[in-house]
């Protein structure tokens, strides 16, 4: 973990790494998680057994557009961005949360490969198992194992048939304990071998 910059704010599960220059800030990383060089995640839940490519953004604020003059934050934000302000109180709302207690700008499930070059807008879930190709930018909401691309990110394609995704996240493997996962680690080559066996397991309890 090398020039790494994390606040006391942020949280690992285990079973991490944080590679150069990478910055996280009040960002919770889920158990077995990876983030590499040079991203910064800034209020972000991030699920289990995820793989963050390098130069990843969250958390990158908005600025008015409409009826306000101005898109700069002096005229709006107590922040004193650029070290000064104009106003005595907050008048535009400068993130979207995930969370009704505003904790998390960004939160992203388990099981989701974010490619270089991602930039996520706030306020953007990313369902488990997701992709989301290098280079985009995520404006919308992206369903589970979805396979996502584009500026502004797209809809590709599914990772699995819709019976499939269902019967995974019924099941879902990264709630499992690490002893479980090594010992099941064989499974996981075969999407056909690993739903036939959590449909045997199924039945077994059953």
């Amino acid at each position: 973990m090398k020039d790494v910059i994390i606040n006391r704010g942020t949280r690992f599960e285990g079973y991490n790494a944080a590679y150069r220059n990478v910055k996280l800030n009040d960002t919770y990383i889920g158990l077995g998680t990876y983030i590499a060089n040079n991203s910064v995640l800034r209020r972000t839940n991030i699920g289990r057994f995820c793989a963050i490519g390098e130069n990843v953004r969250t958390g990158l604020g908005l600025h008015p557009v409409h009826d306000f003059v101005s898109i700069h934050p002096a005229f709006f934000s107590l922040g004193k961005q650029a070290g000064f302000t104009f106003v005595k109180e907050q008048l535009f709302e400068e993130h979207k949360y995930v969370d009704d207690q505003k904790s998390y700008f960004v939160k992203i499930g388990s099981d989701v490969w974010i490619g270089n070059n991602v930039m996520i807008m706030d306020g953007i879930t990313v369902g488990d198992g997701a992709v989301i190709a290098a280079g985009s930018i995520v404006t919308k909401n992206i369903e589970p194992f979805a396979i996502v691309g584009g500026i502004p990110a797209k809809h590709i394609k599914y990772r699995f048939e819709e019976k499939d995704r269902q019967l995974l996240l019924s099941n879902p493997w990264w709630e499992n304990s690490i002893d479980w996962l090594e010992r099941n680690s064989s499974r996981f080559a075969d999407i056909n071998m690993f739903l036939s066996s959590i449909e045997r397991d199924n039945k077994i309890r059953k």
